[in-house]
């Protein structure tokens, strides 16, 4: 899906065991996000964000920002809806972009309980955006580099946070995930880009007659997908193959994020000369379209609060390198500024 995977990395650099980990400010004086008690995604009080190279979260309601911990790396991928965080280092200890490092390993921390884990070789985690599961490619064999490309077989690799289970889920290839769609998940094979596959958790192969750069994304419960080409959208229904068609005028869906629910849509419309970017909300059920933002600058990082009530993005300030959240009600569209310009910010989810 076009919601941003480009993560800037977070937290303290501790060194166990002669590796480097993820570690939490665990008396920093966070206030840990608490589960509701009736296992019902309650409203997040606050958001999660990297601004240079610190951890913050900065509360809704008040717009107080406070520290949390350090970047020691710079690939991080948050879990939308749980405290998982993957990150990529690499093997020898060097730091780099997750694409050009020849030995990437792959690691996760549970940001309430501090708990980590090493997954071993692997990058380009792909989280599922209501369980505690992450897809991501596994190199086997040597692995050669050169500029900002490599070359060498992968793997699809399935790993669910919680009860350390992997499941491998294709035969060595070069392949990309490109989105969940329910309980399966939507990659590219690049030996043959003119489909786009759907993978089971066994041996459940199909194929969607979709090219892998037509498909903007698909929703959490598995019913729908969402085509996007320049000029136009589809919502496809898979259980009816209805489809609706949307005009994008003249533009193009940029990136954007499904709700938990699978009920809306938020999406950045990037313009014909591709100079600014303007939000929509779209509802999935009914194929409304209901514009949120005039045209801005940039739109980035849109991300869902997990009980679908909220939205948030940031958005450029003219033409720095500062950005502004802001946050949205799914009820109205009505948006707001939470907080203070943030420099170099990247959000990561609500909480």
């Amino acid at each position: 899906m076009a919601a941003s995977s480009r993560f800037v990395a977070i937290a303290l650099v501790v060194v166990l065991a002669g590796a480097s980990v993820l570690a939490v400010l665990g008396n920093s004086g966070q206030d840990s996000p608490t589960p509701p008690p009736s296992g019902e995604p309650s409203p997040a009080t606050g958001a999660l964000y990297v601004s240079g190279d610190t951890l913050q979260r900065v509360d809704l309601d008040s717009g107080e920002a406070r520290a949390i911990g350090r970047t020691p790396t710079n690939d991080l991928h948050a879990s939308p809806s749980t405290p998982w965080i993957a990150y990529v280092v690499s093997g020898d200890g060097a730091e780099g972009e997750e694409d050009i490092l020849a030995e990437p390993e792959l690691r996760t921390i549970n940001l309430e309980t501090g708990v980590t884990t090493e997954i071993g070789p692997g990058f380009r985690p792909l989280w599922h955006p209501i369980a505690s599961r992450f897809a991501y490619l596994r190199p086997l064999g040597g692995r050669r580099c050169s500029g900002e490309s490599c070359s060498g077989l992968l793997e699809v690799v399935v790993h669910d946070a919680d009860t350390q289970e992997t499941v491998v889920l294709t035969e060595p290839g070069r392949f990309n995930p490109l989105a969940w769609s329910g309980p399966r998940l939507l990659v590219a094979d690049e030996s043959d880009l003119s489909a786009t596959l759907s993978l089971g958790m066994g041996t459940d192969v199909e194929r969607l007659e979709i090219e892998p750069s037509d498909l903007w994304g698909a929703s959490p419960d598995g019913r729908w997908i969402l085509r996007s080409v320049p000029g136009a959208a589809t919502l496809m229904d898979l259980e009816s193959g209805a489809k609706r068609n949307w005009d994008v005028s003249h533009g193009v869906l940029a990136e954007g994020a499904w709700s938990p629910d699978s009920k809306q849509i938020v999406a950045a419309v990037l313009n014909e000369a591709r100079t600014k970017t303007r939000a929509v909300l779209i509802d999935v059920p009914r194929g409304g379209v209901r514009e949120i933002t005039s045209e801005l600058p940039g739109i980035i990082d849109i991300t869902w609060d997990r009980d679908a009530s909220r939205f948030g993005f940031l958005t450029f300030v003219g033409r720095s390198n500062r950005t502004e959240l802001n946050v949205c009600s799914s009820e109205d569209g009505r948006c707001e500024t939470v907080g203070q310009p943030l420099r170099r910010a990247l959000l990561l989810r609500f909480e």
